[in-house]
């Protein structure tokens, strides 16, 4: 049997439920509410307060309320909820565009971080120094062209500038000591390029003094190449004999 303080303690627990949330309380916790209430006064020689005190009809309110909470379809979502998931979206788009934005800036950084290598030198659109000295190149090279020539730089090396040229199905390396001296020519297969590569012999003798290797002797050899996985001009000294 429940002791008084049982009783008290359950009544404030009911009270709080009962006047504390808004709107109607459940009919079952307003009923359970007067019923300790009931034995409570009973216990104390008197009936105390309870929302029975209120009236048959506000009773028979707190039922209805109580059944059509039961039976009422769940409440359309807060509008704070909806606000989330309109941030959550707006969040989502800007990091899809930030992530567009970071490819397109990182892509010619990319280039540079993986340049061209071999033939794929000829993939990538010419330079305005390219387009301008094409024809001088060609024609200082004493080469007769066989179909569309596509030609790039491939930049300096010992003193030495050097050019790919693509010419159907030949490919050439062209080197030229610089100031005005003759173009040399190098020319092989794609095949056999892609299997070969071109390589230019260069005598130490024959590279000016400011662009000689260090510790190279006169007699030594600056072997430069380019090959099917070059991405610029390669070179190394070789003993001369």
């Amino acid at each position: 049997m429940a002791t008084e303080d049982d009783l008290e303690r359950r009544r404030d627990e009911l009270r709080r439920i009962v006047y504390g949330a808004p709107g109607e309380p459940p009919a079952a916790v307003a009923a359970e509410l007067a019923a300790v209430e009931r034995e409570l006064g009973a216990r104390e020689g008197s009936d105390g307060p309870g929302p029975e005190d209120l009236g048959p009809g506000r009773r028979a309110e707190a039922a209805v309320s109580g059944a059509a909470a039961a039976t009422a379809p769940a409440a359309s979502p807060p509008r704070r909820r909806r606000l989330s998931r309109g941030w959550a979206f707006l969040v989502a788009a800007a990091a899809i565009l930030l992530v567009a934005v970071g490819l397109a800036v990182l892509a010619p950084v990319r280039e540079a971080l993986s340049p061209p290598r071999g033939l794929e030198v000829f993939d990538r659109p010419p330079t305005a120094e390219e387009r301008d000295r094409a024809r001088e190149v060609v024609v200082g090279a004493h080469l007769e062209a066989r179909g569309a020539v596509v030609l790039r730089s491939l930049g300096h090396v010992v003193g030495y500038e050097f050019w790919a040229m693509l010419d159907g199905d030949q490919v050439c390396l062209l080197s030229r000591r610089e100031f005005f001296f003759d173009w040399f020519a190098t020319c092989t297969s794609r095949e056999r390029f892609d299997t070969y590569g071109l390589t230019r012999w260069i005598s130490v003798d024959d590279i000016r003094h400011g662009a000689r290797p260090s510790r190279a002797l006169p007699d030594d050899i600056v072997v430069a190449s380019w090959g099917p996985r070059s991405s610029e001009v390669e070179w190394r000294v070789a003993p001369g004999s």
